[in-house]
């Protein structure tokens, strides 16, 4: 298995009126951590699509092992930072047969949380990995390379949601309660420096 991520960075986080991946979340940064965490896996490239704010995060995010890939297209949406991040990966790592899409708003997102998915996806044979929050699914979401090709005819802001939905029965989910909480607001912030602290 060569696995490649895609951390998801490129919206304007309209609702929170700035960049949320870099507010703070300890000595770090969320954006920082969720590196942290996905660099654990040690996969064969790691993609950082940014966009609205490239240059912030490039002045925080100065790591040879992380390649940053800005996307001038960002406000496109979802699925277009997708395929912008699938393509400059497979552009970098052609032989890449897995990839990981992560997205930079989930704080409570860990390694052991993405070390069970890659678990899961071995050992079930099924082409793709999503995580499972309550009432719903979605990132981190893992998919074979035989997902790649529609992948690049995704629409839409829904992102890779709409292909987990059609292709169920070669889904595995794996749990991830705390991921229904991303930061798009001053308020969900709050709620997440409320649970840390717990």
């Amino acid at each position: 298995m060569k696995l490649g991520v895609v951390i998801l960075a490129a919206g304007a986080a309209t609702r929170m009126g700035k960049a949320k991946m870099l507010l703070p979340y300890g000595e770090q940064t969320i954006l920082e951590h969720i590196v942290e965490e996905v660099r654990a896996l040690n996969p064969a490239i790691i993609c950082l699509v940014t966009g609205k704010y490239t240059t912030e995060i490039e002045a925080v995010i100065n790591d040879a092992s992380i390649t940053l890939v800005p996307f001038a297209n960002w406000q496109a949406g979802m699925s277009a930072s997708i395929q912008f991040g699938l393509s400059s990966l497979l552009e970098k790592q052609p032989n890449i047969d897995t990839v990981l899409f992560v997205v930079s708003d989930q704080p409570f997102l860990d390694r052991q949380l993405l070390f069970k998915m890659i678990d899961a996806f071995q050992q079930s044979g099924k082409g793709i990995v999503a995580a499972q929050y309550p009432q719903q699914y979605g990132t981190p979401v893992l998919f074979s390379h035989q997902y790649f090709p529609e992948i690049r005819l995704l629409e839409g802001d829904r992102g890779a949601k709409k292909l987990v939905e059609k292709q169920l029965e070669d889904v595995v989910l794996v749990d991830f309660p705390l991921g229904a909480l991303d930061i798009d607001t001053a308020e969900d912030y709050a709620k997440f420096q409320q649970l840390l602290n717990q």
